[in-house]
């Protein structure tokens, strides 16, 4: 991961950390990207005067590093929101596009009445279920090279790679499922820890024709119930009333309709915070 910094003399007055990453630039073909996931000053007068020149700094050794060009992620609003706009428009020509929403639960009492809805859905849907669920096994490395390999072929979305080695997490095993039709996989949910007690419901993908099937909320029922919601003796009161994992996430995203659509209308109302991101372009010629 990158990270530069700005300074006067001896003294770092600010930090910035990126890492590059692959991206689909123009059409369909793939490139490097180099995203900046933070920039910090010391002081919001030491940010005006060398904001620039650390983006300036930056944007060279993404060019000179063979990157396609520079990205910066942000909340829509808040002081970071402001800083990085007033930034970007200091700084070359940046295209803006709507970002992710990053949803935040660990209201156990409204998020157990929701999840005792969803599982009743479910239980409607599973008598006509021709899936399975599956745990998620990390040593069957050739289902998953052959399901990678036909994610790519036919564009559909590709679960974890351990040989992708963009990656900054790993799968949680305790806590990711595999969707199964006839021994082969069509859909995953794979989830990782942001944090000891945050849990990320991160990959989650059906192949087409399996949307309506139940299996997707299955598997994110199965999920939450196993990971907020089953008592574990070995954890004292003081942890999360003996729960194991005190919080879930979800990262949705407004071009992926049906998915946004479902978490806006079911988890919106539940969650501790519902926050819009929005994404900065810089691309070279």
């Amino acid at each position: 991961m990158p990270q530069k910094s700005a300074e006067t003399g001896d003294i770092k007055c600010g930090v910035l950390m990126a890492k590059v990453i692959k991206s689909i630039t123009k059409g369909d073909s793939k490139s490097l990207l180099l995203s900046i996931s933070s920039i910090t000053f010391a002081s919001a007068k030491l940010s005006k005067l060398l904001g620039a020149m650390l983006l300036n700094h930056v944007i060279k050794f993404a060019s000179d590093y063979g990157c396609s060009g520079v990205h910066i992620g942000c909340p829509q609003q808040g002081q970071y929101a402001e800083f990085v706009r007033r930034l970007t428009a200091e700084v070359g020509v940046w295209t803006s596009r709507s970002g992710k929403v990053v949803v935040r639960l660990s209201d156990i009492q409204r998020v157990s009445i929701l999840l005792e809805r969803l599982e009743r859905a479910v239980q409607r849907k599973k008598a006509a279920a021709l899936w399975q669920i599956e745990p998620y096994d990390p040593n069957a490395l050739g289902h998953w090279q052959d399901r990678i390999a036909f994610s790519i072929k036919n564009n559909f979305g590709i679960p974890w790679d351990p040989d992708d080695q963009s990656y900054s997490w790993e799968p949680s095993v305790q806590y990711s499922r595999v969707l199964k039709f006839d021994n082969e996989i069509v859909g995953w949910l794979v989830c990782h820890f942001i944090s000891e007690d945050v849990l990320r419901y991160g990959k989650l993908w059906v192949d087409p024709g399996w949307e309506q099937s139940g299996a997707p909320l299955a598997m994110l029922c199965d999920v939450m119930r196993s990971a907020h919601f089953q008592p574990n003796p070995n954890l004292g009161s003081e942890n999360n009333r003996g729960y194991p994992v005190a919080q879930g996430c979800f990262i949705s995203h407004p071009t992926n309709k049906n998915l946004h659509r479902f978490v806006s209308s079911k988890f919106k109302p539940v969650c501790d915070t519902w926050t819009e991101l929005e994404n900065y372009y810089y691309y070279f010629e």
